[in-house]
């Protein structure tokens, strides 16, 4: 983990990534469906979705490992303050309490052996908002890791103990990256 800690430290430290700090666009949609509480964001980089999610009435526990990353997200929070709580994790090692949140996001970050260990921090009724690259973006680019890539159906496989809300998760996929929204239905 050291190595793409510092991987990351660099892409950040070379320019903001996300100037202004938008959320992505799947939150957005899901935002009438919010329904507050205490959130989880895992490789929240700059928190710009730890940030939307405090704004629909979260409070927000935002982890990441780069230091760089969550740098930026402490200063925009100087600027408005939001109940965003930004720690630097081991993702590695990272296991949050058994049923603490009531939900958990991580967005463009995959790491197999993590989701499952994300999927017991959730509460009953609690959702997980999943989304990351799949194998087509290695259309655009070609030398990505493929470690890090879905296959089609592989979400609904890691999340089978979650309660489908919604997904793009299809053999057919035409789009570049997956997403997978789930519900826990039972502690």
């Amino acid at each position: 983990m050291r190595s793409e800690i510092e991987r990351w430290n660099a892409k950040y430290l070379a320019a903001n990534p996300n100037p202004r700090f938008e959320p992505d666009p799947l939150l957005v949609d899901l935002a009438p469906k919010l329904r507050g509480g205490v959130a989880l964001d895992v490789a929240c980089g700059v928190a710009h979705n730890a940030m939307f999610l405090a704004e629909h009435g979260y409070e927000v526990l935002a982890v990441d490992g780069s230091l760089a990353a969550l740098r930026y997200a402490r200063d925009r929070l100087r600027e408005r303050p939001l109940p965003v709580w930004l720690v630097a994790v081991d993702l590695d090692r990272f296991a949050p309490a058994e049923a603490q949140f009531d939900l958990i996001v991580i967005v463009r970050f995959l790491d197999r052996s993590l989701i499952s260990r994300l999927v017991r921090g959730l509460r009953p009724g609690g959702l997980f908002v999943c989304k990351t690259f799949n194998v087509n973006y290695q259309r655009e680019r070609p030398a990505f890791n493929p470690d890090f890539l879905l296959k089609p159906g592989e979400l609904a496989r890691l999340l089978r103990d979650l309660q489908p809300v919604a997904t793009n998760d299809a053999p057919d996929i035409r789009e570049i990256e997956t997403y997978w929204i789930g519900r826990r239905v039972t502690a």
